[in-house]
């Protein structure tokens, strides 16, 4: 999951940072695995009959295709005009989830318990290292978003229907959500930073006038 506040300190996050994500990635790769794994042979069902396992030249085009989301272009991760607001992503309810990820509004109030004065992307070069890993964190998810896809469809097309809707709405939660998080946060950050530059330009302006 990608993390959406930077500590303004170098010391360890804590153990209960990460459970969200231990909880929600470990309740859906794990069953993703299993799932190939029942598909390819060492965990088929007794009573399965035919087979099962995807023809190579479609399997072949399907793994460049999932990777695809690794090699995207940093530009292609820099919010448009319309994410800018953020209303849409607040429609979608990215605000309430953005409650149950590591780094997100839960874990930072607990933070903020012990340490009164930590602060979410406390500097310039904080934002900065938070894109980076931001822009990582998507790609990641795209990845996996796209495996989930396949998955999903392919569940579908051998008949394993509840199969294929544990995958698919795994994959909304564990990660289209996520990489919506992280372009709502990311067009937050670049509001923030846009209003800054604003407002040291008219600074030197009005002590130049």
């Amino acid at each position: 999951m990608a993390a959406e506040a930077v500590s303004s300190a170098p010391e360890r996050p804590p153990w209960w940072n990460q459970l969200p994500i231990a909880l929600m990635s470990g309740g859906w790769l794990g069953p993703l695995v299993m799932f190939w794994l029942a598909v390819w042979g060492p965990m088929r069902p007794y009573d399965a009959a035919g087979p099962l396992s995807p023809s190579p030249v479609p399997y072949a085009l399907a793994l460049p295709f999932c990777f695809a989301a690794a090699w995207v272009p940093g530009r292609w991760l820099r919010p448009r005009r319309w994410e800018m607001g953020g209303r849409l992503y607040e429609a979608l309810g990215v605000r309430a989830f953005r409650r149950l990820v590591p780094d997100g509004d839960w874990s930072n109030a607990l933070r903020r318990r012990r340490d009164p004065h930590y602060r979410v992307v406390p500097h310039r070069r904080a934002a900065q290292a938070f894109v980076a890993r931001n822009d990582a964190g998507e790609r990641s998810h795209g990845v996996l978003l796209l495996v989930g896809l396949v998955s999903s469809v392919y569940a579908w097309q051998i008949g394993w229907r509840g199969w294929a809707a544990f995958i698919g709405i795994g994959n909304v939660l564990v990660n289209l959500y996520p990489m919506l998080l992280q372009r709502y946060t990311r067009a937050r950050l670049f509001r923030l930073t846009a209003r800054r530059s604003a407002g040291r330009r008219s600074e030197g302006f009005a002590a130049g006038g």
